[in-house]
């Protein structure tokens, strides 16, 4: 307790003296070397997915058209939308060369698989899934999500796994 009186404090009452400031000193020093050095464990070593890059599986909509390939609706790896130049290209390959545009989206509407271009298209709620994956549409999935890399690479990865407490 301090007071304000003209007479000389006694020794003891001077105040804080080193050795009262050396644990505080010593936890300073100690949380200063904490945060310049880091507290977490390093990272683990980088493992990739794959050992070599996976090949494109399926083309769709945005993505280089694999030369050669049928359509889905037929058995195929393709699942571009059916256009003119789409026809173009798989009649200088060899596929679908006795069909048309109107042709292939006849066959596609068929069996109840949704494209690009239909009107339903704008609602997900009237499609599922991508073709690839199991669903009716051929509706290009959106880039950077799982579905996109699991359609092009036809590589299914496991879901994540939900722990319950």
């Amino acid at each position: 307790m301090h007071t304000f009186s003209p007479r000389q404090t006694l020794a003891s009452d001077a105040g804080p003296r080193f050795r009262d400031c050396l644990p505080g000193a010593v936890v300073a020093a100690l949380f200063g070397c904490l945060l310049l050095a880091g507290c977490a464990a390093p990272p683990p070593p980088y493992v990739p997915a794959f050992e070599q890059r996976p090949q494109q599986a399926h083309c769709f909509d945005g993505v280089p058209h694999l030369t050669g390939s049928k359509p889905w609706v037929l058995g195929g790896r393709c699942c571009c939308t059916p256009t003119d130049d789409l026809m173009e290209r798989y009649h200088r390959d060899g596929v679908c060369t006795d069909m048309d545009v109107a042709d292939l989206v006849e066959q596609y509407h068929a069996k109840g698989i949704v494209l690009a271009t239909d009107p339903e298209a704008k609602d997900p709620r009237k499609w599922s899934k991508h073709v690839v994956l199991g669903g009716n549409s051929l509706v290009p999935p959106r880039p950077g999500t799982r579905d996109y890399e699991q359609v092009i690479t036809g590589v299914v990865h496991a879901p994540p796994v939900v722990v319950q407490k």
